[in-house]
C-alpha cells in the first residue's frame, strides 16, 4: 500500500506570525491526518525573527508526521532587514537606488519583486525531495505568487495553488492590478491552464476569476478559512453582565481599518459622560511588522480612561483562553467586497456575540448575517458603530440561552477539517490514490 506524497509550498510557516500561517498550517495538518505523507518547503524560519516575529507555540501544532524543508530566501526579505551590519554602501548612500536595482535583478526569474529570488533555492530543493521520495502532488500558497513558480519545478506531477487573496486585483480597493490580456495576464492564464484545482478563500474572488478566465471555470474551488480548535475551545458560559468585556484580537491593520471612528464611539458608548461602561482588550500585532505610528499608539493611551487598552500578541496556543476571558468580539475589517477576513471564522466558533465594524458590502457579512449574536454597525459613522456595542452590552444584561446556544452551535460548522475534507478527497481521486489502496495516477487533462 502506498501514501499519495504531498509537497507543500508555503513561504510563511510556523514559527512565521504572517495572517497566513494558520491556514497553511491548518492544510498540511489536514493532508497528513487524511493519510498522506507531507513535506512542506517555507523559508528559513530565522528570517522571522529579524523582520515580523515569530511563534514558538505555534510550531506545537503541526502533525508531527510533516516534513519541513527549511530553504533559505535568497535575498527576497532582504529590504525588510534592518541589520545595518548587512548594508552594502550602495544601500547606506543611496537606499532607494539600492533597492530598485533590486527588485529589477530579482524579478529575472519570475515577475514579482523581491520575492522572486526565492524562486531558485526553493525549486531545487523541491526537485531534491521529488528525487528522495517521489511527489504526487505540489499545493503552493501564495502570496508571495512565487510558490506557483515553485509548485511548477517537477514536470509532470499535478500542482493545486492557493491563491488565499487575488493576484490580478486589488481585494481591499478592488483596483486591478493587471488584465487578463496583459502580459502578466498571460502568465496567470498559463499557470491557471496547468493548475489541477485552484482554491479561493471566498465566492466573490471565485466568480472574478471565473470572468477573467472562464476556462478555468471548473477548476476554481471556495474553500473557505476556518477555525482551528485550540486548547481550551469551550462552548462559553451564559451569565448576566453589567460591565461585559468587549476583545479583539488578530493584526491591526490601522490604514484599512476604521479604526478613528471606532475609538470616537467607544468614547460615545463607554466614556465618561456615559452611564454605562465596558472594558475593551486589543490583542495581536499592530501591523503584519509588529511596528504602528505613534498616533496609533497615543490614541490607545488616551482611551485607556474609557476602558480601552492594548496589551500586546499572544501566542496561537493562547487564543482560546483568550477568547474565554471575553463577553463580546470586536470584528474591525478592512472596507472591500472581497474581504472575509481571516478571524471571521473564530471569531464565529466562539459563540459570543460579534459586533461588527467594517463595511457590510464585505464578505464576511455573507458568514455573518445568520449568526444569533451578531450586531452590526449600520454603517461606519460614530452613531452606528456606538449603537451596535450599546446593544451588544445590552443584550449581555439578560441574555437569552436559547440564542447563546444557537450561536455556539452555528459557529461550529467552520472547523477547517470540516471545510477541508471534501476536497482533499477530491484531490486523492486527481493523483489516483483510493483510500486503502494504490491505483494509477490519473492524467490531468487541459480543462480549457
Amino acid at each position: 500500500m502506498t501514501r499519495p506524497h504531498l509537497l507543500y509550498v508555503a513561504f510563511s510557516f510556523p514559527p512565521s506570525t504572517a495572517s497566513s500561517v494558520y491556514r497553511c498550517t491548518a492544510v498540511a495538518n489536514d493532508f497528513a491526518r487524511d493519510g498522506w505523507d507531507v513535506t512542506v518547503i517555507t523559508v528559513d524560519p530565522t528570517v522571522w525573527s529579524q523582520i515580523s516575529g515569530t511563534d514558538e507555540g505555534l510550531v506545537k501544532s503541526i502533525d508531527p508526521r510533516i516534513r519541513i524543508v527549511n530553504v533559505d530566501d535568497g535575498g527576497a526579505e532582504e529590504p525588510a532587514r534592518r541589520d545595518l551590519r548587512r548594508y552594502s554602501r550602495l544601500r547606506v548612500e543611496a537606499p532607494y537606488l539600492w533597492k530598485e536595482l533590486f527588485r529589477r535583478r530579482t524579478r529575472k526569474g519570475f515577475p514579482e519583486d523581491f520575492h522572486a529570488a526565492w524562486l531558485e533555492p526553493a525549486s531545487a530543493a523541491a526537485r531534491k525531495v521529488h528525487a528522495e521520495h517521489p511527489v504526487d502532488l505540489v499545493m503552493a500558497s501564495a502570496s508571495p505568487y512565487v510558490s506557483f513558480g515553485v509548485a511548477q519545478a517537477l514536470p509532470g506531477v499535478p500542482f493545486v495553488l492557493d491563491y488565499r487573496d487575488a493576484w490580478a486585483f486589488n481585494t481591499i480597493t478592488g483596483a486591478q492590478d493587471f488584465a487578463a490580456d496583459s502580459e502578466m495576464g498571460k502568465i496567470e492564464s498559463a499557470y491557471l491552464r496547468d493548475a489541477a484545482q485552484v482554491w479561493f478563500v471566498n465566492e466573490q474572488i471565485r466568480i472574478e476569476y471565473a470572468q477573467r478566465y472562464p476556462f478555468a471555470t471548473e477548476k476554481l474551488r471556495v474553500v473557505a478559512n476556518g477555525f482551528d480548535p485550540q486548547p481550551g475551545h469551550a462552548q462559553p458560559v451564559i451569565r448576566p453582565t453589567e460591565r461585559p468585556r468587549f476583545g479583539y484580537l488578530g493584526t491591526l491593520q490601522y490604514v484599512n481599518m476604521p479604526l478613528q471612528p471606532f475609538f470616537a464611539a467607544w468614547e460615545k458608548a463607554f466614556g465618561t459622560e456615559s452611564n454605562d461602561k465596558a472594558d475593551g482588550i486589543f490583542r495581536g500585532k499592530l501591523s503584519a511588522s509588529g511596528a504602528a505610528p505613534a498616533e496609533v499608539l497615543s490614541a490607545f493611551d488616551s482611551s485607556r480612561g474609557d476602558g480601552l487598552s492594548y496589551e500586546g500578541a499572544i501566542s496561537k496556543r493562547e487564543v482560546a483562553n483568550f477568547y474565554s476571558s471575553l463577553d463580546v468580539l470586536i470584528l474591525l475589517l478592512s472596507t472591500g467586497k472581497y474581504v472575509t477576513g481571516g478571524k471571521t471564522a473564530e471569531y464565529l466558533a466562539t459563540g459570543l456575540p460579534i459586533v461588527s465594524v467594517h463595511d457590510l458590502g464585505n464578505a464576511a457579512t455573507d458568514l455573518l448575517r445568520d449568526y444569533p449574536l451578531w450586531f452590526p454597525a449600520k454603517d461606519l459613522s460614530e452613531e452606528s458603530i456606538a449603537a451596535a456595542l450599546r446593544e451588544a452590552a445590552q443584550a449581555l444584561k439578560s441574555p437569552d440561552d436559547e440564542r447563546w446556544t444557537a450561536a455556539w452551535e452555528y459557529g461550529q460548522q467552520f472547523d477547517r477539517t470540516t471545510i477541508l475534507e471534501p476536497v482533499i478527497s477530491e484531490l486523492r481521486a486527481i493523483v489516483g490514490k483510493k483510500a486503502g489502496g494504490h491505483a494509477e495516477k490519473s492524467v490531468v487533462k487541459d480543462e480549457s
